[in-house]
């Protein structure tokens, strides 16, 4: 029986180590960047399910990734699920690259350690090659919500345009198989050939001057269904005492540039999850990009920031709610009113940023 043996330093790395039960990163943001990424990973929700399951086994303080948990530890922590399964779950993981399965000759997961020698020998489901490619899976993670939104908005550009077309032709079947058509999940060329096909394609969005996601039309008509029903359907519900605990219990403080080395100082879980070293502004934008949908802001109100506030201003809000996105109850609603909504006004990175700066100074 062949196996493959892995071989580590026993003693503890000097750098903080990406762990699934810390927070850099998070279980949960490790997770739902894999749920994200999961039509470009080819991974089933069952699988990350059982991932999910092995990533709760995890130390929290630990020099390395190996899962030493057994199938029925696994297999309760996946509420039943038959030893097959994990088996099965396991292969597809390897077989994707998130996963390398390191068998002891009796199938038995361990570690042996080496005082002597400063090295052990570890048997069990090494979750390493996950944790390197987290960045990467970050990036795809942002690719597909970026798509679903694309997707979303071309839904609605098509309802709009079949729905005005039976307002003229209350029995027009093009229009009444779209809706039916609607009914189903469509890919994004599904979406482009449908609104290709209509007749009516006088459907245009505003630009987003109240700050809100919501598509709106220039179709009218006196009893129609559209200008009976408008309304914002993203509310910014944000639990204000929440957050103001958190930006507003330290001093007042005056207004400096943010600098790449105070970025890094106020925000440390946005700089521990980057696989990369920032060292410039395209380094902080970049890695803004990823961690946005991560923590819930959609790219749309992403853009709008980055217009507003600015790439560098835009991103360092960014990195500073990923400091305290644990208290704040709807984070792409918040981030939508610091940054282009009702609280946009007196908003300013540049002191937020100085704030946590201080209170990480004030912590150490």
């Amino acid at each position: 029986m062949a196996f493959t043996q892995a071989t580590a330093a026993t003693g503890l790395r000097t750098s903080k180590i990406l762990s699934a039960d810390n927070s850099i990163p998070e279980r949960h943001i490790v997770v739902a960047t894999l749920r994200n990424a999961a039509p470009r990973l080819g991974l089933s929700a069952s699988v990350i399910s059982t991932l999910d399951a092995m990533l709760s086994c995890l130390a929290p303080k630990r020099n390395h990734h190996t899962v030493f948990a057994s199938n029925a530890t696994l297999t309760f922590r996946r509420n039943g699920i038959s030893d097959r399964t994990i088996r099965r779950h396991a292969a597809k993981l390897q077989e994707i690259g998130l996963l390398v399965r390191r068998d002891s000759p009796n199938r038995k997961r361990f570690t042996k350690n080496n005082s002597h020698e400063g090295k052990a020998l570890r048997f069990g489901f090494d979750l390493s090659p996950l944790f390197d490619r987290l960045h990467e899976i970050a990036s795809l993670a942002a690719e597909v919500m970026k798509e679903r939104e694309q997707i979303d908005y071309l839904r609605s550009k098509i309802r709009a345009a079949a729905n005005a077309s039976l307002i003229k032709n209350p029995n027009d079947t093009m229009a009444l198989n779209i809706f039916r058509v609607l009914r189903r999940k469509l890919a994004l060329q599904d979406c482009e050939e449908i609104l290709s096909a209509l007749p009516i394609k006088e459907v245009e969005a505003e630009a987003p001057d109240d700050q809100t996601s919501n598509l709106t039309t220039t179709l009218t008509a006196s009893d129609g269904q559209i200008d009976r029903h408008h309304q914002r359907s993203n509310k910014e519900h944000i639990d204000k005492k929440r957050t103001a605990i958190t930006v507003q219990d330290c001093p007042e403080t005056p207004e400096a540039p943010i600098t790449i080395p105070k970025l890094l100082t106020a925000c440390p879980e946005a700089a521990e999850f980057s696989l990369k070293k920032i060292n410039t502004v395209r380094d902080v934008v970049a890695h803004a990009r990823t961690l946005a949908p991560m923590i819930g802001i959609t790219t749309q109100n992403y853009e709008a920031a980055h217009k507003r506030l600015g790439p560098l201003r835009a991103a360092a809000t960014v990195w500073a709610i990923m400091q305290f996105h644990d208290k704040i109850k709807t984070v792409g609603a918040y981030f939508r009113s610091i940054t282009t909504g009702s609280k946009s006004d007196g908003f300013s990175p540049e002191k937020l940023i100085q704030r946590l700066a201080m209170r990480q100074r004030h912590a150490t």
